[in-house]
């Protein structure tokens, strides 16, 4: 859980839960089963204040609200960067608060994205111990309504909190909470509210226009950090497709084209197996770095080719790839593009066993298998590790036929042959061959090469 420590040898790890914000345990929303007007409400701002050109100026205090609204500006871009955490942002959101006023008590509620509920989020206390931090439900119903920030002078004597005796006991008398809007300004996405417990009227009109000054630089650091988690979330998304897709299906499924969730769908696919010919005796001749050196060399180039041909990276095998064409996005050459791949999947072996020969390596051979046939495609594991992946027997065929092929060879089955098209490449039928789980022999055919 979160918090929790594993000590391994000489390192310490700490376990922190960030699928969402803390909420904290000693603040709550204060139902007082009343609604109408706050009583002992002294000021109301607007939160969508702007700055008037200098010729409109009309005195002295004009000018000074607009100072203070600067000099909140300036604070946040002083201290509050681009936080992608929420818990770090809304602490200093409120720290600043407690530097610029008076107050006793803070609080920052967000719209829970699930129920559209204000929940507590943040909560600071200018002297720790004083009790639960009470928020009614009159004063945020008024501020969602009117979207305007509220100052009430006495929270005791309001009728509307006369019903709830926790802030009566803790003795809380002046209180403000102004809103959190969208960037639009139509809507309310949190609140903030901060209480005196010391004195009736402990905030002035100017508190009141610094916390509105405050709550809007807020909602644009809150939006910027919104952004910044979106994109990096996106990015990582993007990071895993571009595992097993091509750039362009990696950017369809970035934006929602392609359905890439968990859960499988019968399919008709072409499946493409791949592996380096007696890699065993070539891999216990070179040492093992070497070897994963020439693997990753080798994997690259083949995956390059499975992407130049709108095909998608299933795995790698030890030595061996799987490639499918068909999902998540079926066109209607795909069993043509995925002979097209294994013909050139070969002569990019040959070409790289040239310069792997004038360095004076060892050459690679590989054979290959295609099959094309109804499978079960889709992102299949646990909710922890998903991978996106084919299962059945088709799946199965291809891989039989890999294993039938010689070096330097490609070996198709005849459903894959009718798909893809006879008269595009250059074939030859081979004896018909007996697989494992098949009664009847399958039909193959060796391909020579792909015609323009």
């Amino acid at each position: 859980s979160d918090g929790d420590e594993v000590v391994i040898g000489t390192s310490k790890m700490e376990f922190r839960l960030t699928i969402g914000p803390a909420r904290p345990k000693n603040a709550e929303i204060v139902h007082t089963g009343q609604t109408g007007e706050l009583e002992g409400v002294v000021a109301r701002t607007s939160a969508k204040a702007t700055f008037v050109p200098v010729e409109q100026i009309q005195d002295i205090n004009q000018l000074k609200r607009d100072y203070e609204r600067l000099r909140v500006g300036h604070e946040f871009s002083t201290y509050v960067r681009l936080e992608r955490d929420l818990n770090e942002l809304l602490a200093r959101i409120l720290e600043i608060a407690f530097d610029l006023i008076p107050c006793d008590n803070g609080v920052i509620l967000l719209r829970d994205p699930n129920s559209q509920d204000l929940v507590i989020q943040a909560m600071r206390q200018r002297k720790p111990g004083q009790g639960k931090v009470l928020v009614s439900d009159t004063l945020l119903a008024q501020v969602q309504l009117t979207k305007e920030g509220v100052l009430t002078s006495d929270a005791i004597a309001d009728k509307r909190f006369q019903a709830s005796h926790s802030i009566i006991a803790l003795g809380v008398r002046s209180a403000m909470a102004v809103p959190l809007l969208t960037s639009s300004g139509e809507d309310v996405k949190g609140i903030m509210f901060l209480d005196s417990r010391e004195r009736i009227a402990a905030f002035t009109t100017k508190d009141l226009e610094v916390l509105s000054a405050i709550a809007a630089q807020a909602s644009v650091a809150l939006e910027n950090s919104d952004y910044a988690r979106a994109l990096e979330f996106e990015a990582t998304q993007r990071a895993q497709l571009a595992r097993f897709l091509s750039p362009a299906l990696v950017e369809q499924a970035a934006r929602g084209s392609i359905e890439l969730s968990k859960g499988g769908a019968l399919t008709e696919l072409t499946i493409l197996f791949s592996d380096i010919r007696g890699f065993t005796s070539i891999s216990e001749k070179m040492p093992a770095q070497e070897v994963v050196r020439m693997l990753n060399d080798y994997f690259e180039l083949m995956v390059d080719v499975l992407f130049e041909h709108n095909g998608i990276l299933d795995k790698f095998i030890g030595d061996a790839i799987m490639g499918l064409w068909g999902a998540p996005l079926a066109r209607p050459d795909d069993a043509t593009n995925a002979v097209r791949a294994a013909v050139k999947m070969q002569k990019r072996v040959a070409e790289w066993n040239e310069e792997r020969a004038a360095q004076g390596k060892v050459p690679i051979h590989i054979g290959i298998g295609l099959h094309t046939g109804s499978v079960v495609v889709g992102n299949m594991g646990s909710s922890k590790a998903l991978s996106y992946t084919a299962i059945g027997d088709g799946v199965n065929l291809a891989s039989r036929l890999c294993g039938v092929a010689r070096e330097d060879m490609i070996v198709v089955s005849e459903e894959c042959v009718q798909k893809a098209g006879k008269d595009k490449f250059v074939l030859e039928a081979l004896p018909p061959t007996k697989v494992k789980n098949r009664e009847a022999p399958v039909d193959i055919y060796r391909v020579i090469e792909a015609l323009e």
